[in-house]
């Protein structure tokens, strides 16, 4: 699947093309390509089938992942997708860092009586980090209408 987002003023848009060709955009507000950053390094590095880009690859729309009936009724994955990308954009903001990163996301899955250990240890985090404050840096630097564009290939993962 690949993601663009828009740098649009005050609002951005976000275009997500499935492989089918089916396209999913969305309105976003201004801080949201940060956050939308940070699931796609998270989802990515994980192979995560069913956190926010994997609900649209499968056919949801953002409208829909927005609503609190529709969310309920998702795969818990995509809770994870959320607690995780969290702790990713402290971590990358400078609000955590790489070795808090576990212990926010455990605190925060205990919320919700989840068990699950992600596949990261304090190197990767470190490493999607970069990633994060490279990708942020280059979204700030961009001009009215440019875009980035990400590859997020879910197709290939069994």
């Amino acid at each position: 699947m690949k993601i663009k987002i828009v740098k649009k003023g005050d609002r951005n848009l976000l275009v997500c093309t499935r492989v089918d060709g089916s396209v999913e955009m969305a309105d976003l507000g201004p801080q949201l390509p940060f956050h939308d950053i940070a699931h796609f390094l998270i989802e990515r590095h994980l192979m995560l089938k069913h956190g926010f880009y994997g609900n649209i690859y499968h056919g949801y729309s953002v409208r829909e992942l927005s609503s609190k009936e529709v969310i309920m009724t998702l795969n818990a994955e995509s809770t994870i997708a959320e607690i995780l990308t969290r702790a990713l954009q402290a971590v990358g903001s400078g609000a955590g860092s790489a070795d808090q990163f576990m212990a926010m996301v455990s605190d925060e899955l205990s919320r919700y009586s989840i068990d699950y250990r992600p596949a990261l240890d304090r190197t990767d985090v470190a490493r999607l980090a970069v990633q994060y404050r490279e990708l942020t840096e280059n979204w700030k630097a961009l001009q009215q209408s440019e875009s980035i564009e990400l590859d997020f290939p879910i197709e290939n993962w069994t």
